[in-house]
């Protein structure tokens, strides 16, 4: 709210605005510290935090009073009283600690968050590069409500199918997030199965990759499996490299529930089953690796050059945006379940990819 606030037309509302922006000059956007800030750091911003969370401690405890049945006791006033003492006790030792507590460490890029619902310091340091999300600083709930759990801002966006449905449906909602620059790979002419010199240069310039592309004919392993492992492998290792990136390599696979589901005896379907189980180990092992965020997207089947379906590409692309603007990085887009059933397969029956090299 106190973002919001920029944008009011009230003076004390700007006012408040303006003393939590002090927080943002003084830990900034390139997450660093910027000591010409401290003293209004310390002595506005965070003691306006605490305001805060005093508040919201004393509304929380008048509403668990007035929703409690007669005779019951959930809070109690000491239970208030050892809140807002720890609060107190928390934000003096901050303060004194000028501001540089376990949220706030200076990165280089972003480390990968490693907690489902804990919001820690890679977390919190997302919200100071974009800090109109990534709002919690304890858990995630408030973000996964809102969708603020993810930012599209500033972003370089490359694809690979983007003239596909899907690929066309993906990019359609990127530009109504307002990314920073969509490049589509051309299948022929930035890259082939076995060449992919063309796509260097713009593989080291851009934060997200998305492997949109597929095919179910004879050529269905080298599209689905091997050409996506190299592009996936050149784009960490090239971009990596950019010293002026903030976050990690971004990579987003649009699988299939075929990675599940039977063939049914049809060869076509068949072909692209198999390429796509073929890729499950790599994308296990990337899912994993500290170095990329890694998004696996399992959608049912929609409408396609690849077949007929009972849904269009436009609603498997919204899903998956409304999954990413809540942090998820295996997405199941699903109107038959089975996604959600790929889920435990892939986390948890899937073996990584060194495993199955070394067999």
């Amino acid at each position: 709210m106190l973002h919001h606030c920029t944008r009011s037309s009230h003076p004390l509302f700007q006012r408040l605005a303006r003393i939590h922006h002090f927080h943002h000059l003084y830990f900034t956007r390139h997450l660093k510290f910027d000591r010409k800030y401290l003293r209004q750091n310390q002595f506005q911003a965070l003691p306006l935090e605490l305001a805060i969370k005093t508040t919201g401690a004393v509304l929380g405890y008048i509403i668990a009073t007035l929703v409690t049945p007669d005779g019951l006791v959930w809070i109690t006033r000491n239970h208030l009283c050892s809140t807002v003492g720890f609060e107190i006790l928390r934000s003096s030792f901050v303060i004194y600690i000028e501001g540089r507590d376990s949220n706030h460490l200076t990165y280089k890029s972003v480390p990968k968050d490693p907690n489902w619902i804990f919001a820690g310091p890679e977390f919190h340091s997302l919200h100071h590069v974009y800090p109109d999300h990534y709002i919690g600083s304890f858990i995630k709930i408030f973000d996964w409500i809102w969708g603020t759990a993810y930012s599209f801002k500033h972003k370089h966006f490359v694809i690979t199918g983007g003239s596909g449905a899907f690929g066309r449906a993906i990019s359609t909602q990127l530009e109504r997030e307002g990314v920073c620059r969509i490049r589509k790979l051309k299948f022929g002419i930035d890259w082939d199965h076995h060449h992919f010199e063309e796509a260097l240069s713009v593989l080291s310039n851009c934060d997200v990759l998305i492997l949109a592309h597929g095919s179910n004919g004879q050529d269905a392993v080298e599209s689905n499996c091997d050409s996506s492992i190299r592009l996936i492998k050149l784009f960490k290792k090239y971009r990596i490299a950019n010293p002026t990136h903030l976050t990690l390599p971004e990579v987003w696979y649009v699988g299939s529930e075929a990675e599940l589901h039977p063939s049914w005896g049809i060869a076509p379907l068949q072909r692209y089953s198999q390429s796509k189980r073929k890729f499950l180990p790599y994308a296990r092992s990337f899912f994993d690796d500290p170095d990329m965020i890694y998004r696996h997207i399992v959608p049912s089947s929609f409408q396609s050059s690849m077949g007929s379906a009972v849904l269009s590409a436009d609603w498997a692309a919204k899903c998956v945006m409304w999954w990413i603007r809540r942090g998820a990085r295996f997405i199941p887009v699903t109107y038959t379940g089975i996604a959600y059933l790929n889920y435990f397969n892939f986390m948890y029956r899937v073996p990584y990819a060194r495993d199955v090299d070394q067999t």
